[in-house]
């Protein structure tokens, strides 16, 4: 009798077990950094920030499918802005032509313990884009400088092919100033 209950009592303790999970030290889980240096971590962020100028370039706001290189490199509330001004742009049909170009892009900070995140600083030049609405009104205000400064914030997306999506851009003033 004693026989026949040896697999009823393994397979018993061999269930208590499973149930009581591990109580052994946890391995330690090794991240590997994003990038080997910060001077890569920035090159990264500059390369994602030109492609994402040279599509906004591409917008067509008649052809949502346009849109998609711009979303491709944004993440998190900036690209929820990002659709909902291309959204409405396109709604009330309005127009952009032009192109704009980057004139500077400089190192301005880069974290990688806690939330990673790499800032670069950018002089733009917006002096060929001109935004009008259905009946040709232009919409640029008169007092937008041919240049603008910005601050462009970027998190770690290992899966992306730079490494980084731009998750804010704000306005910033710049040391040195960019060139007007």
């Amino acid at each position: 009798m004693a026989l026949r209950r040896a697999p009823l009592i393994v397979a018993v303790a061999c269930v208590v077990f499973l149930m009581s999970g591990c109580h052994g030290e946890p391995v330690p889980v090794k991240t590997t950094p994003l990038f080997a240096s910060e001077e890569e971590a920035f090159a990264a962020a500059e390369e994602t920030y030109r492609a994402y100028v040279d599509a906004l370039n591409q917008v067509d706001l008649s052809d949502p499918e346009t849109f998609e290189p711009v979303f491709a490199l944004t993440t998190g509330e900036f690209q929820t802005s990002e659709r909902k001004s291309f959204s409405e742009m396109s709604a009330n049909r309005w127009s952009v032509g032009g192109e704009s170009s980057v004139r500077r892009v400089d190192p301005v900070s880069y974290t990688e313990s806690g939330d990673p995140a790499i800032v670069l600083g950018s002089c733009l030049d917006v002096s060929a884009v001109t935004l009008v609405d259905a009946s040709g009104s232009s919409l640029v205000d008169p007092t937008r400088p041919n240049v603008q400064s910005t601050h462009i914030t970027f998190v770690h997306a290992r899966s992306t092919e730079h490494g980084v999506l731009i998750s804010d851009i704000v306005g910033a003033d710049l040391e040195p100033p960019c060139e007007q």
